[in-house]
């Protein structure tokens, strides 16, 4: 019979399951701490002050942590703490007997403190802390199961999605399938097909369908939509099956299949996400300018947002509703949705949730092209990572519309660097659309210098990407200076490119640069700037990470009508997929480099040589 307590084990076997048992609760418990913003060391007191401490005398820490009032109420919950965990089988009655000792040394020795059986300050917090996080995880186990339940019951209610559920346990990968032939004349029906069968092989349920959510997308784009609807009915998770039906909706609308999207959206059973892709469907009708498409969309939504329960979800909705509506010309319309969201936001939303609400609502008139309107409503959000977003969108429509003084203005004041570096990069690339080449290097020489005040990591490199982007296609607006002024911003681009630690973004970025010095007439920065992209690339130590950024070169360099570079970066994802091994990160690949082939096929699709 299996043993379910780990109190009942003893020696060798029993010191190292529960020790692991035991370290993983504390490393849990830190790891819960670093979250919130609290070091370990004055994570307990946060907690503490959160919680009764009856029995415990308050101690500092010049003094013994031993030297406390073992009390009954503290003893009774140090009893509670450990019978909860699993550690102590005895009675709750606040006696510090042998028994609660021994459950207590346990788990001293599982938690690397001194094994002494006492009852201290140390154990008190530590234990309590790790007892919490228990109570959370299973708080969030619950309310996951509760979702998984809703989000089946919708499913199996509506009759145009019941089918998706069913069992998923009978599927086998077949161990003779070569896909040799698939990566020599790639199509994106054997690169789906393939993907397919990769995942089969994939065992761990999460890791399955989140492969099976990004094959579902490249299908529906390729306009398979029974064949998307197959493998959205393969997930194991039904929450994860109404985001699939969200996708495919939204798939369909970025291949330009108006009407079809709109019918995918229809029998999404889940309100929010059926709501969510119609305003995401009429968002990419508005940018391929099917403004009228994207009305009727609008006009479906109307009775779909009436039913929608939490206030910020419809609010953020309202927002991007108006953004929409005022890009296809409707300003009164916007006006509308825009008055009732802020309506919304004062008078329907709690104190926690007003300043999430109000942002919305204020991003929406800066990108509405009112960043006076939404300066006035930031006196009213008090939360710093709400006021930053706010900040950005004003920033950025307040370049768009030259006003570039208000922009740097408000871009000094975002306190958080990393966020007020990339949009004074997105600042001097504004300016110089206006021709202000000047103004627009010294704006880049702000951005650097805010560069070297980032700590964190990847931001840093985050931020220096952007920048060097800029820096890029500022030398490409340029079309008054001579050759050598052009080419030497692209040199100084590079070379700021080539400081990136990261390398996936590194190798990006300096990709990118390449190209733009080659379509800027100069060839040999071109070649000197590959060869710096090439090295980076092959220190991106995944293969799957590779391919990832392979496609998005393909897709951006396909949206600039250079198909000679979109086909090259292709090719070199294809070459490094082939060599991927893993079930998981094969058929991931493989369906991202479909995804990327549909769009090089809806452009042009024969391969032509870089001239």
């Amino acid at each position: 019979m299996r043993e379910t307590c780990p109190i009942q084990r003893t020696g060798a076997e029993s010191g190292t399951m529960i020790q692991r048992l035991i370290k993983s609760s504390v490393l849990l418990t830190l790891s819960v701490a670093a979250f919130i913003g609290v070091s370990p060391s004055t994570a307990s007191g946060v907690e503490l002050a959160a919680r009764p401490t009856e029995g415990i005398d308050e101690v500092t820490p010049a003094r013994d942590p031993d030297k406390f009032r073992k009390s009954g109420n503290a003893v009774l919950g140090i009893q509670k703490a450990l019978r909860d965990l699993g550690f102590y089988l005895g009675g709750i009655d606040g006696h510090l007997n042998e028994e609660t000792r021994a459950a207590i040394r346990v788990y001293q020795e599982g938690a690397g403190l001194e094994v002494d059986g006492k009852v201290t300050r140390q154990l008190w917090d530590l234990l309590l802390n790790t007892q919490q996080v228990h109570k959370l995880l299973k708080r969030l186990d619950s309310a996951r199961s509760a979702g998984k339940k809703n989000a089946r019951a919708a499913l199996l209610a509506h009759p145009a999605t019941r089918d998706l559920i069913k069992k998923n346990d009978d599927e086998r990968a077949d161990p003779t399938r070569d896909s040799k032939d698939c990566f020599m004349q790639p199509t994106v029906r054997c690169l789906l097909s393939a993907a397919s069968e990769n995942v089969k092989a994939v065992f761990k349920p999460e890791l399955r369908d989140w492969a099976l959510g990004e094959i579902l997308v490249a299908q529906s784009r390729a306009g398979l939509t029974e064949a998307a609807m197959q493998t959205a009915s393969r997930m194991h998770d039904p929450r994860l099956i109404m985001v699939a039906l969200r996708d495919i909706a939204e798939g369909q609308a970025a291949a330009g299949f108006a009407d079809d999207a709109r019918e995918a959206a229809r029998i999404i059973p889940d309100v929010e996400k059926r709501a969510e892709a119609l305003v995401a469907i009429a968002e990419i009708q508005v940018r391929r300018g099917d403004h009228k498409d994207a009305g009727q969309n609008i006009e479906q939504l109307a009775g779909v947002l009436d039913q929608i329960k939490s206030e910020t979800k419809r609010i953020s909705l309202d927002a991007r509703i108006a953004v929409i509506l005022m890009k296809s010309g409707n300003t009164e319309g916007a006006a509308e949705y825009l008055a009732e969201a802020e309506t919304r936001a004062r008078t329907k939303t709690s104190d926690q949730e007003r300043p999430m609400a109000l942002r919305y609502v204020a991003a929406a008139l800066a990108e509405t092209e009112h960043p006076d309107l939404a300066l006035n409503m930031l006196g009213d959000i008090e939360t710093p990572s709400e006021r930053t977003s706010v900040l950005i969108s004003m920033a950025e429509a307040q370049a768009r519309s030259g006003d570039a003084a208000a922009a740097l203005a408000t871009a000094d004041t975002i306190d958080a660097v990393r966020y007020r570096a990339v949009v004074l990069g997105r600042i001097a690339l504004s300016q110089a659309g206006r021709k202000n080449f000047e103004a627009s290097e010294a704006t880049l020489d702000m951005a650097l210098a805010a560069v070297d005040k980032i700590t964190l990591p990847y931001a840093r490199s985050f931020a220096i990407s952007r920048i060097a982007l800029s820096m890029a296609k500022v030398g490409s607006l340029d079309t008054n200076s001579t050759n050598t002024e052009n080419w030497s911003r692209f040199n100084r681009a590079a070379e700021v490119a080539d400081g990136i630690d990261d390398s996936r973004l590194r190798a990006h970025t300096l990709w990118t640069i390449s190209t733009a010095q080659h379509h800027g007439g100069d060839q040999e920065g071109s070649n000197k700037t590959k060869l710096l992209a090439k090295k980076a690339s092959d220190d991106i130590k995944s293969r799957l990470t590779r391919v990832w950024m392979y496609s998005e070169l393909a897709g951006e360099n396909v949206q600039s009508r250079d198909m000679p570079a979109a086909w090259d970066a292709f090719e070199s994802g294809i070459s490094i997929a082939k060599d991927i091994d893993n079930p998981w990160g094969r058929s991931r690949a493989l369906a991202k480099l479909a995804q990327t082939l549909i769009e090089l096929v809806t452009h042009g699709t024969e391969r032509k040589n870089n001239p």
